[in-house]
């Protein structure tokens, strides 16, 4: 085999086998190892002890772990959370990703196995619901409605302070957030400008979660809940609507009429923003973007990627007068559409 051929086979082995490295991380998060060390170094022996592991492989899986850089040996030789997984691994850490994690490996990799399947079909292949309705199906659960909200949260927070900062918020006084969930990120932006009149539009399910969750934030009466669906008649008004991490659950019609609904609620001279890992082409991120939008197609029964120019087209179509955009990071695009006056 020449040395080209063998540099090749080499790629192919890493990239086809990269399930392995993640799913270190994963069972690592699973196990509550970064949990459990996150106040201090411990001993393997102890480690064990604590997470109920076996001595076989365990020293070789914390070894990998700590080539990943997820842990770092003492001079002591005890075990101990790198800076990365001290702050992103560690549950209750407000920048931790570890909802994210426990819902992607529950739920997203099973579905993965199955992508051959979802390719043929065209049916999701996610084992949490069944059916056209993902969302009320996933709500009736506690359990799915905790982890949905989990890793929605934990996806959108690292983007809060881009978006308080990249749209002129100033200019208006009012903003309703569609599918706003627990109002994590509606609270970033009014906590960054307190003037604005600020409310959820949600289904009623989450209505509880949200006033407990904006209590916790010190936020009651800043933030206000309305229950509804974002197809079933007309939205409420406000100077700005937003939707985050949601126009990618639906197909091209589906947005198409939720752009149009949202050009409705929004005032004369106001602005529609959506932000989500959108498709851009020669960007770096986009073959990033293509993965989610497949992992969409397994999850949602509706849900795709779209492009820039696709989203640009639906706002124009409903009668925005002007669209722009703006990394807010993570992979994520803001698309602006505004209003004539």
């Amino acid at each position: 085999m020449s040395e080209t051929v063998t540099a090749r086979a080499g790629q192919v082995l890493r990239q086809a086998m990269a399930f392995q490295p993640a799913k270190l991380v994963l069972a690592g998060t699973e196990l509550g190892l970064f949990a459990a060390l996150a106040a201090g170094p411990l001993p393997e022996e102890r480690l064990r002890e604590k997470l109920g592991l076996h001595p076989r492989g365990c020293d070789h899986f914390l070894a990998a772990l700590a080539e990943l850089g997820f842990l770092e040996r003492t001079p002591q030789g005890a075990w101990a959370n790198s800076a990365v997984s001290g702050r992103l691994l560690v549950p209750g850490d407000p920048a931790s990703l570890s909802g994210f994690l426990h819902l992607a490996d529950r739920v997203m990799y099973p579905a993965w196995e199955r992508l051959a399947e979802g390719l043929r079909t065209g049916a999701p292949q996610a084992a949490t619901y069944s059916g056209d309705d993902m969302f009320d199906q996933l709500y009736e659960s506690e359990e799915k409605k905790d982890g949905l909200v989990r890793m929605a949260e934990d996806a959108s927070r690292p983007l809060i302070p881009a978006l308080t900062e990249v749209f002129d918020w100033a200019s208006c006084e009012s903003v309703l957030e569609l599918g706003g969930c627990r109002g994590n990120v509606l609270a970033g932006v009014v906590a960054a400008h307190p003037h604005l009149r600020a409310e959820v539009f949600d289904l009623p399910q989450l209505e509880a979660d949200f006033t407990a969750h904006v209590a916790s934030l010190g936020m009651s009466g800043r933030l206000g809940f309305r229950g509804g669906d974002f197809f079933a008649g007309p939205l409420p008004e406000a100077d700005v609507l937003m939707l985050g991490h949601a126009l990618v659950d639906w197909n091209d019609d589906q947005r198409a009429r939720l752009v149009a609904n949202a050009f409705a609620g929004v005032r004369p001279g106001g602005a529609f923003l959506v932000w989500d890992p959108v498709i851009v082409p020669e960007d770096e991120s986009y073959l990033r973007n293509l993965l989610r939008s497949l992992n969409l197609q397994l999850m949602t029964p509706h849900g795709k990627g779209y492009t820039l120019a696709q989203c640009t087209g639906w706002m124009l179509d409903a009668g925005f007068a002007r669209v722009e955009h703006h990394a807010l990071g993570h992979d994520v695009t803001l698309v602006v559409a505004h209003k004539p006056g």
